[in-house]
């Protein structure tokens, strides 16, 4: 077991914090889609500097504190953890940047799923017929989507970098679970954010990326991102994983579909096909059939076996 400076476990939040995290950090992360597509740079540079102007917000709260709590192990989560927020960021914000916002958000809000095969093949879960109807509804609604005239290989492609930015954001949010019990939120953001923005800045150097020019309205976008849906969003859930089962808080992640759907058709004046929108009815429904189903793990339950 991982120590740290601070107890394990915390006094537990009330339901009502709870609750109110999980509407905060909803709201919160419906914008990130929204600042994306408004953002006109490559996927590489804009996930650099989202996290790395959300480090360096982090770093005065983090860094004043006593160091001991770090530790090669945690060293080791952070990296992992990171590399996976890095490749969910990449692939979902290429995907962005070909399909309607409402589309690719509910694609990579699709990780439940993941989430869900996780239960049944290494904690034993049998699906329930819940699960077993999500993954139905789901596919139902994958497939509805080349059923639009105006489909391309293209939007293909982006359909494709959407699934695997919700595989990623599966394994972030599991790799979270695991390591984050010892650490605080602002601990583990901190870590997971910095190793993250290292590992984007190797994939930069690997690929000649470029990470800039910058100009007043990018650094605007870029200081958005980093406090809404980074700190406001995945910190605000980061902190709910100790206290919530990654499940519920995949299941609380479904409220950035109708959120960004919404700020899509208000700010990007996007009203998707009438397929599309059939799409989107089967992949939601299914990601909320996947998560309701009885015996939901406990937090320690499901990082014990990760």
């Amino acid at each position: 077991m991982l120590k740290s400076d601070e107890p394990r476990i915390p006094s537990a939040p009330t339901a009502l914090q709870r609750y109110g995290a999980v509407a905060v950090g909803a709201l919160s992360i419906s914008s990130a889609s929204i600042l994306i597509r408004l953002t006109a740079a490559p996927a590489v540079a804009i996930a650099f500097w989202r996290l790395v102007l959300s480090t360096l917000v982090l770093a005065p709260v983090v860094l004043m504190k006593p160091k001991r709590w770090l530790s090669w192990a945690h060293l080791k989560g952070f990296t992992l953890s990171g590399l996976f927020l890095a490749l969910h960021f990449i692939f979902w914000i290429q995907s962005l940047m070909v399909l309607p916002v409402a589309l690719s958000t509910a694609l990579v809000s699709t990780h439940p799923i993941l989430l869900a095969f996780y239960g049944r093949y290494f904690q034993k879960r049998p699906f329930s017929r819940s699960i077993k109807g999500g993954l139905v509804c789901t596919a139902l609604g994958l497939g509805i989507l080349p059923l639009h005239t105006a489909w391309s290989l293209h939007q293909t492609a982006g359909t494709l970098e959407a699934l695997l930015g919700s595989v990623f954001a599966g394994l972030y949010l599991l790799s979270d679970q695991h390591y984050r019990q010892s650490l605080s939120a602002t601990q583990y953001s901190f870590g997971t954010y910095f190793m993250s923005s290292l590992i984007l800045l190797a994939i930069h150097f690997a690929h000649s990326e470029p990470l800039g020019p910058l100009n007043p309205r990018l650094i605007v976008l870029y200081c958005l991102m980093a406090v809404i849906p980074t700190l406001g969003g995945h910190t605000t859930f980061n902190w709910l994983l100790r206290f919530m089962p990654a499940r519920q808080v995949s299941m609380a992640m479904i409220g950035e579909i109708p959120g960004s759907a919404l700020l899509a058709w208000i700010v990007l004046h996007q009203i998707p096909a009438w397929p599309v929108w059939i799409s989107l009815f089967f992949i939601t429904a299914g990601i909320a059939a996947t998560l309701y189903s009885a015996g939901e793990a406990s937090p320690g339950a499901l990082a014990s076996q990760s």
